[in-house]
């Protein structure tokens, strides 16, 4: 999926999982930092690429700190050099959503969760957003269709 709108590619982002984001620095509505960070709160197990132009020190340690971002690319790229940063980094992902599973089932095991919150963990992984509850301002459970 492509977005013109940082905001939209929020919505979506609300709504379905991903396993990439790839961001330009420079963006209407917000910078490509602001937006990765948010993208971070919807998509914590998604890999994050920002891409520029122009070397905005400040800029890129937001990218990194608040973000998490895997990569900064920097205009021009060669186009394989972007897909090889894009393998590398959808691995990593992997390995770290790995991880997270095999410590989950450790500490299961140890009894420090119990298996239902262990499963609850992978599905959020898998798909996120899956266990929150959305509440109405009457309170009244939300429903998407």
């Amino acid at each position: 999926m492509t977005f013109t709108s940082p905001v939209q590619a929020l919505e979506y982002l609300r709504e379905h999982p991903v396993d990439l984001v790839i961001s330009d620095f420079r963006m209407p509505e917000m910078d490509g930092a602001a937006f990765l960070t948010e993208a971070r709160k919807l998509q914590p197990n998604s890999a994050r690429i920002i891409i520029s132009a122009h070397a905005d020190i400040e800029g890129i340690v937001r990218a990194i700190n608040d973000a998490g971002i895997f990569r900064f690319v920097s205009k021009p790229w060669s186009d394989n050099d972007l897909k090889t940063a894009i393998v590398q980094d959808l691995a990593y992902r992997a390995l770290l959503v790995e991880n997270h599973q095999f410590a989950n089932e450790v500490r299961r095991q140890h009894g420090i969760i119990t298996k239902q919150q262990a499963e609850l963990d992978r599905l959020e992984l898998e798909t996120p957003g899956i266990t929150r509850v959305r509440w109405t301002d009457d309170g009244g459970v939300l429903l998407e269709e």
